[in-house]
């Protein structure tokens, strides 16, 4: 659900009164929320939720089904979302993609991610979950990049 100054919060489950987030996504900007460039942070919280347990960063443009998830300490590709590619004669919608996630990484966490990527820079508000984007969830090594 989104907070105050442009942030959303995740929560296991439903979310009960006095629940605190697991965790929150913030956009980088809030000017130019128009734009393809995607750059948001995902901060993770402990058991206390005064602390980060961990940060995450995403990158790239999810209008265009084609950003990736990073560890934000070490720049490690964690997941990715990309359009499925079907072969070059075909061109399928950008509401199907495919999310590939690192082996070790919680799959459901990415796919809350994708979730609130959604609410913040799809075409149409989601309403439910069956509104949702058909997503291919794969787990495969990702090639690490190098810059």
């Amino acid at each position: 659900r989104p907070s105050l100054h442009h942030r959303w919060e995740g929560f296991e489950g439903e979310r009960k009164d006095g629940q605190k987030p697991s965790f929150s996504v913030r956009r980088s900007s809030i000017i130019g929320t128009g734009g393809s460039n995607t750059s948001v942070t995902v901060e993770v919280y402990g058991s206390d939720t005064n602390s980060i347990s961990a940060e995450y960063q995403i990158d790239g443009s999810y209008p265009q089904r084609s950003c990736t998830v990073y560890d934000s300490s070490s720049r490690e590709t964690l997941a990715e979302v990309r359009r499925k590619k079907v072969s070059d004669e075909v061109v399928l919608g950008k509401d199907v993609f495919c999310l590939c996630v690192k082996a070790g990484f919680d799959s459901a966490f990415a796919m809350g991610m994708v979730l609130v990527l959604d609410q913040i820079y799809g075409d149409q508000p989601a309403t439910t979950l069956h509104d949702a984007p058909a997503i291919t969830p794969t787990q495969q090594q990702l090639p690490l990049e190098t810059s």
